[in-house]
């Protein structure tokens, strides 16, 4: 409704993994060089992470996308609750495969067939399964056992998994130390920063016809990654309900006005007064506990830095000592921005 009034062409924030609205900042150019390089390299088991609304599906599409282009055999399975059963006759059907008998054993035939005979003509085969963490362990075991899919020299079968981080926890659970043992890439989404989010939201406005992104100014995209915490999905949820707001209020630009009456129906609550709710809840939460215990309730202490609204102690700022980031345990991303490049 309010495209035509914002000169747009198509709506830049809806909620579908649509690769052409993907904004490729530098921790997505890595997931996805990573994933390229893996499926490149054959080596076996690749894991997507990312907490939800970070992007994973988006991505993933874009290298499904990709792999169709490159010709490579794929198939994408968006539903991990499915039995064993429902899992192969899956299979079948997203690779294309015809065969005419349930039983898994004709299916795993046809299957490893359908691979190798793919591979002789110089077409791998790529696997892809979302929301892999609320896989059942018997699925996980199944896809454990289709990697043992291989030549002497080979993996016939590649596979890559996304999920949220509970995904790390179910791989680490001893019952599951074999399939864990062949994962032989992990790349990681988390959410965007404040210049990410800046850098997000220009792509989707400008892809969906505007040649420059003006209807967020610079403190409605702060506000905008203070209600978000630079969560994707969130980020179009509250874009998209602002724009109609602006619409109706015939705005032609996204005030700050106009974001906090659309986070406010969508129950948003800004980091700074979350942050600000924090010690009341424990306070409240306290008190209850002592009441209930027959004693006076005590109020807790407040030190100087929560006085000041700052991070650290005797007024001084916090200093966060980073630790080992994901981009040191990853390649050149000249090199890999150069790999996707070649992709395209």
């Amino acid at each position: 409704m309010y495209q035509g009034f914002y000169n747009l062409k198509e709506n830049p924030f809806r909620l579908i993994p649509d690769p052409a609205f993907l904004c490729m900042t530098r921790q997505h150019q890595e997931a996805m060089s990573g994933l390229i390089y893996s499926v490149c390299t054959r080596p076996g088991l690749t894991v997507l992470m990312g907490e939800a609304g970070t992007g994973k599906t988006t991505l993933l599409y874009s290298l499904f996308d990709l792999l169709e282009k490159r010709q490579f055999f794929t198939a994408m399975c968006t539903n991990p609750t499915l039995t064993r059963a429902e899992f192969y006759d899956i299979l079948m059907i997203k690779f294309g495969i015809d065969c005419g008998s349930s039983l898994k054993s004709r299916q795993l035939t046809a299957l490893e067939e359908s691979i190798r005979r793919q591979r002789s003509e110089g077409r791998p085969t790529v696997l892809i399964v979302d929301e892999a963490q609320r896989l059942s362990p018997e699925l996980l075991e199944e896809i454990r056992l289709l990697l043992n899919m291989e030549t002497a020299t080979d993996k016939l079968l590649q596979i890559v998994m996304a999920g949220q981080p509970e995904l790390g926890e179910i791989l680490r659970r001893p019952e599951l130390r074999q399939l864990k043992q062949r994962v032989s890439c992990v790349c990681k989404l988390k959410p965007l920063s404040t210049e990410e989010l800046k850098e997000y939201l220009h792509r989707r406005v400008t892809r969906a016809g505007l040649p420059d992104q003006t209807l967020f100014p610079e403190d409605t995209i702060e506000a905008i990654h203070g209600y978000t915490q630079g969560i994707p999905r969130l980020v179009n949820s509250l874009c998209d309900s602002a724009l109609q707001t602006g619409f109706a209020m015939q705005s032609s630009k996204i005030t700050l006005s106009i974001l906090e009456e659309a986070a406010k129906d969508l129950d948003l609550i800004r980091a700074v007064e979350r942050d600000e709710l924090l010690p009341i809840k424990e306070m409240a939460r306290m008190a209850a506990a002592t009441v209930s215990n027959g004693a006076t309730p005590k109020p807790l202490p407040v030190n100087g830095a929560q006085k000041n609204g700052q991070n650290g102690t005797n007024g001084k700022p916090k200093v966060r000592i980073p630790m080992d980031s994901y981009a040191t345990r990853q390649k050149s991303v000249g090199f890999f921005g150069g790999l996707i490049d070649r992709w395209k």
